[in-house]
């Protein structure tokens, strides 16, 4: 099983510096006990929402919803909720809703739509500026996704020009919905990977490549439009902005793997199938390696135990947009499944302000050229995208060496130097 050596070097070394307890302190791992307590997203304050609840990393605390919503589905840094809402309590119908400054708002449904006919809006996501709520719909057989404006109040299915039947999973902020779309493949439908644009516009994932098995789809994307998902049974991170798709290994022991959310860091999460409905949660940052990781390993690696009754994390369904709380649920039926929330503070990004000061860059965000400069001798330095791609490499033999970004594109990207043994990850923004 591939090991995290630089990272476990470092770590290594850090505890005989501070002394353990201070390194565990600040990873922790806490698994819910309360049957159907699975989460469904977490914000940058350990602040999670399950189908029901609400829920404090720091206090270990669920809070029941407001009476007025009836499930929750996601959540943003700004505490504003998306979920559903009763439409007509006699007959049991729900309509898609949101929480904005504590207060929840129906968002009801279009002209065309007939609720009594079984037309549905299921609620996903929310943009991490409260503008845009998406998820999916149906006017009559038709399915595909919708868009909500909080600010103009505005409804629109997003139906595929096509006729083919479509879902969005998340939005974010530049209004850029992401899930699937089905094409006919002669056998039946084929799920592809596919966002929608402001202008109506769908684009597939991988550009002109059709997937092979018929469960697709894009799950997440960060507001540097980095989207996430699986592609023919594997984990892919995709790049808008440098149009790079990247598709990642399964690990070890698993038969397929997907990643299911993006931190606006570039920290990437979700799972994999290790058997018959049994899933085991992975991690992904270039700074851990090249390739997803078991979150368990990671855990252990650091001192922490994975206390489920098999032993495994199941599915990481949630990062954080700070890339520090990872939240999802065990193994066995979701409805019914506990919930788990990991803290993992600086452990993936490891430090914009290096530690213990041993190197320092300037300027960032940088236009041109970048300076790194270190206590002891700089063996190499590797750049890579926040998709993960090495776009280049440098040796040298000095405590100070120079990075040309005059050729990159806009965007972040994240630095790792290689000085004395030790391994530095920076993240860098190039204008």
């Amino acid at each position: 099983m591939r090991k995290i050596t630089f990272l476990t070097k470092s770590l290594i070394l850090a505890m005989v510096l501070f002394g353990t307890a201070e390194i565990h302190a600040q990873i922790e791992l806490k698994v819910l006990t309360e049957m159907g307590s699975r989460f469904n997203d977490v914000n940058d304050s350990g602040f999670g929402v399950t189908v029901y609840d609400y829920y404090d990393f720091e206090t270990n605390v669920l809070s029941p919803i407001e009476t007025d919503a009836f499930m929750v589905q996601s959540v943003n840094n700004d505490e504003n909720v998306a979920g559903f809402m009763m439409y007509d309590e006699d007959e049991f119908i729900l309509q898609a809703g949101y929480r904005m400054e504590g207060v929840w708002n129906p968002i009801g449904f279009t002209p065309e739509q007939d609720p009594y006919d079984y037309d549905e809006n299921t609620t996903y996501g929310i943009s991490p500026n409260s503008k845009y709520i998406t998820g999916q719909s149906n006017q009559g057989l038709n399915y595909g996704g919708f868009l909500y404006d909080t600010e103009t109040e505005e409804l629109i299915l997003t139906m595929d020009p096509e006729g083919e039947a479509s879902a969005s999973y998340a939005v974010n902020d530049n209004g850029i919905m992401v899930g699937w779309v089905d094409r006919p493949d002669g056998g039946g439908t084929l799920r592809v990977p596919a966002y929608r644009t402001l202008d109506g516009q769908y684009h597939f994932v991988p550009e002109g490549q059709m997937p092979v098995y018929n469960v697709n789809t894009i799950n997440d994307i960060n507001s540097n439009n980095v989207m996430v998902g699986d592609f023919d049974l594997h984990p892919f991170v995709y790049d808008l902005s440098s149009e790079t798709f990247t598709s990642f290994d399964i690990p070890d022991g698993a038969d397929a793997a997907a990643f299911t959310s993006i931190s606006e860091n570039g920290v990437v999460v979700g799972f994999a199938e290790v058997g018959f409905q049994i899933r085991d949660a992975i991690i992904y940052h270039p700074s851990l390696g090249d390739q997803p990781l078991y979150l368990k390993d990671v855990l252990a690696d650091n001192g922490v135990a994975v206390n489920t009754d098999d032993g495994l994390l199941g599915t990481a369904i949630a990062i954080s947009p700070n890339g520090k709380y990872v939240a999802g649920w065990v193994n066995g039926p979701p409805p019914f499944a506990e919930g788990w929330m990991v803290y993992l503070d600086d452990l993936v990004l490891g430090t914009n302000s290096v530690s213990q000061n041993t190197i320092s860059f300037y300027p960032n965000p940088v236009i041109d050229v970048m300076n790194i400069n270190a206590k002891e001798t700089i063996d190499s330095v590797e750049v890579y995208t926040i998709a993960g791609q090495r776009v280049f490499n440098v040796t040298s033999n000095s405590t100070n060496t120079q990075l040309d970004f005059s050729a990159l594109s806009s965007g972040v990207y994240f630095v790792k130097v290689s000085s004395s043994g030790a391994l530095e990850t920076m993240k860098v923004v190039k204008q």
